[in-house]
C-alpha cells in the first residue's frame, strides 16, 4: 500500500531500515531495480514523487517495495524513508537536474551513503566527480543501446570479457571457437527456456573467430546513389536501346556500322544529324529517332534536376534524400532512440529516422548528425513509406508506448514482410506472445537490460557483464562465500541450478581459479565465478551473503 510521506514517524523509519536502499524515481528501471534488490534480500524504499501511476505503484508493491508517495523530493522525504542509515541511494528518471538536485540532497544528509545516479548525459556526470563523494552514474539508453544495434543489424551480440581470471568470449557458436565452457542459450526457444539449456547454439568459449558483418555505404557511393535513383535508370535503359536500335536502322540505310554508330548517336542526343547521303523516307524516320531522342534527354534533365532540388530541400530540411535502401529506420528519437541511431551512424550504417515531435533533442540532435528525420507518428505507413522501409533491412520500435510499438512493427511488416523488426516491449507476458504467435522478434526490455548494472552499483558488488540472450539476459559475475552465510560446508556442486545458474570456475581461500573444479567443499572466503539468470543469481547472493 501506498504511504504518504507526510504520515511516517522520521524517528521509526531511520531506525528500523537500517541497511536498506532508497530508490527515488518512477520509471520502468525503478521496478526491475526495486525486483532485482528484492530478490537478494534487501529492504527496498521507494520514493514516487509527483503523480503516481498506479501500474508503477501496483507492480512496486506486488515486488514487496515500500512505496512513499510526495509531491516533492526534499530533506524531509529523504529522512523519512530513513536516508541516514541506508547503505545505498538510486535516483533514476530522465530529468538530470532533478538527480543531480536530489543528489546534493543526499550527499548532504548522509555523505557515506553509496550514491547510484541515473543521467541521460554520462558527460555530465563525469564532471560532477567533486561533488560526491562514492558514487555512480550510469544511463540505461547507454546500457540498452549496444543490444538493440546488435539485433538491428541481425548479428548475435558477441561480447569478450574478464571472468575468473581468464579471457572468455560468449556469442553464437559460429563466432565463437577455442575450448567450448558452458553452452549459454538457444535462439531457437522463447522467454526463460531459451536461457541456460542443455544444448543449443549460443556458446561460451576462449576465442573470436569470424567477423562483424555491417552494412554501410560510403558518401561518394550514396551521393551518386540518390541522384541516379530508379527512375533515371530507366530512361537511361530507354535511351540506350533507342541507340541500339538507331543502330541498326541506319545500318539497314546503307552506313557501316562505324557511320551507323555515330549516326544513332547523333540522333538520339539532338546534337547534330549529317544524313544528306540518306533517302527521303530514311530521313523520316531519322526525324523520328531525333523526336524519341528529345523526349528521353528532356527525361534525364527533369529527373536529375529533380533529384538535386529534391537533396538539397531533404538537406535544408532534414527530410529523407532520394530512394535509400539496406538502412535501418529508427522509430521514436527519445533517449533509446537517439543512442541507438548514434552507434549505428557511428558503425557506417545509414539510418533514417522517425519522431512524432519536431524539436526534440532527439531531433535537434539527428539534424546536425544529417540523419534523415520525418516528423509523423511511426504507427502511419505513409511516414514509413517516406522513411524507404520497403528498401529498409531493419525497422526499430523504440518509443516509450508498447501499444505503439507493436503497431509499428505490424506496420512494418505489411509494407515489407522480409524487413527486420525489433520491438521495444516492457511487458514480458505481451512479448513472450507476440514472438511466439506473431513471429515479431526479437524484443528486448530497456528496463532489463538496466536493472541488474543499477542492481551491482548500488549493492557494490563486483560489475557484473551482461550478456543478453533473446529478451532474457545472463549475468557473469563472481561471488565470495561470506562468513555466517549458508553456503560453507555445502559443495561446489550444489550451487548450480539447471537454467537458472552454472559454476564456471572455483578459487578457493588463497588459491588461483579453477575452470574444471571437482566439487570441494565450500569454505568462508571461497571465490565461485558464474553464468545465471536474474533470479539464479538472487538465489545465490542470498546463499553466500552473511546472515544477520
Amino acid at each position: 500500500m501506498t504511504t504518504p510521506a507526510d504520515s511516517i514517524d522520521p524517528t521509526q523509519a531511520s531506525g528500523t531500515a537500517e541497511d536498506h536502499v532508497v530508490i527515488i524515481g518512477s520509471s520502468s528501471t525503478t521496478i526491475r531495480l526495486a525486483e532485482e534488490l528484492e530478490r537478494t534480500g534487501e529492504r527496498v524504499i521507494v520514493i514516487i514523487h509527483g503523480a503516481a501511476d498506479p501500474g508503477v505503484v501496483a507492480d512496486l508493491e506486488l515486488i514487496g517495495a515500500e512505496v512513499m508517495a510526495s509531491q516533492q523530493v526534499r530533506p524531509a522525504e529523504l529522512r523519512r524513508a530513513g536516508i541516514l542509515r541506508a547503505k545505498a541511494a538510486v535516483v533514476v528518471g530522465d530529468d538530470d537536474v532533478f538527480a543531480i538536485r536530489v543528489a546534493l540532497a543526499i550527499e548532504e544528509l548522509n555523505p557515506a551513503v553509496r550514491l547510484v545516479i541515473e543521467l541521460t548525459n554520462p558527460q555530465l556526470g563525469s564532471r560532477l566527480g567533486p561533488l560526491f563523494g562514492e558514487h555512480v552514474v550510469l544511463s540505461s539508453a547507454e546500457l540498452a543501446a549496444p543490444t538493440f544495434v546488435a539485433a538491428a543489424l541481425a548479428s548475435a551480440s558477441v561480447q569478450t570479457f574478464e571472468v575468473g581470471g581468464r579471457r572468455v568470449v560468449a556469442g553464437p557458436r559460429t563466432d565463437v571457437g577455442g575450448t567450448e565452457l558452458a553452452v549459454l542459450g538457444d535462439t531457437a526457444l522463447f522467454g526463460i527456456d531459451a536461457v541456460l539449456p542443455g544444448t543449443g547454439d549460443i556458446v561460451l568459449g576462449t576465442e573470436l573467430i569470424g567477423e562483424d558483418r555491417q552494412a554501410h555505404r560510403s558518401g561518394m557511393v550514396g551521393a551518386l546513389a540518390y541522384v541516379f535513383d530508379r527512375r533515371i535508370r530507366i530512361v537511361l535503359l530507354g535511351l540506350v536501346i533507342l541507340i541500339v536500335l538507331s543502330t541498326l536502322y541506319f545500318r539497314l540505310a546503307g552506313s557501316d556500322w562505324v557511320t551507323a554508330l555515330y549516326r544513332a548517336l547523333t540522333a538520339s542526343t539532338d546534337t547534330g544529324l549529317e544524313a544528306d547521303d540518306l533517302s527521303m523516307g530514311f530521313r523520316f524516320g531519322a526525324v523520328i529517332i531525333q523526336i524519341f531522342g528529345l523526349v528521353l534527354s528532356a527525361g534525364i534533365t527533369a529527373v536529375i534536376v529533380d533529384a538535386l532540388l529534391s537533396s538539397r530541400l531533404a538537406v535544408l530540411t532534414g527530410g529523407v534524400r532520394g530512394r535509400p535502401r539496406h538502412h535501418v529506420v529508427v522509430c521514436g528519437l527519445g533517449r533509446i532512440g537517439t543512442s541507438v541511431a548514434s552507434r549505428l551512424r557511428d558503425r557506417g550504417v545509414a539510418v533514417v529516422a522517425i519522431e512524432r515531435t519536431d524539436g526534440t533533442p532527439g531531433v535537434l540532435w539527428a539534424r546536425q548528425a544529417k540523419i534523415p528525420v520525418i516528423i509523423a507518428p511511426a504507427t502511419d505507413s505513409a511516414a514509413q513509406q517516406a522513411a524507404g522501409i520497403s528498401r529498409a533491412d531493419a525497422v526499430l520500435a523504440l518509443t516509450d508506448d508498447d501499444a505503439a510499438n507493436l503497431e509499428i512493427g505490424l506496420v512494418a511488416r505489411e509494407a515489407n514482410e522480409d524487413v527486420r523488426v525489433v520491438l521495444r516491449l516492457y511487458d514480458h507476458e505481451l512479448a513472450d506472445r507476440i514472438e511466439r504467435r506473431l513471429g515479431l522478434r526479437p524484443t528486448r526490455s530497456v528496463s532489463m537490460l538496466a536493472g541488474p548494472a543499477f542492481a551491482a552499483a548500488a549493492l557494490g558488488r563486483r560489475s557484473e557483464v551482461i550478456f543478453p540472450v533473446g529478451r532474457r539476459v545472463l549475468l557473469f559475475t563472481e561471488v565470495t562465500v561470506r562468513p555466517g552465510s549458508a553456503a560453507p560446508g555445502r559443495r561446489l556442486g550444489t550451487l548450480t541450478e539447471p537454467g537458472a545458474c552454472i559454476v564456471l570456475a572455483y578459487a578457493p581461500v588463497g588459491g588461483d581459479w579453477t575452470w574444471t573444479p571437482a566439487n570441494p567443499p565450500l569454505r568462508s572466503g571461497d571465490r565461485v565465478a558464474v553464468a545465471a539468470t536474474r533470479s539464479g543469481l538472487a538465489r545465490l547472493l542470498l546463499a553466500t551473503k552473511q546472515l544477520n
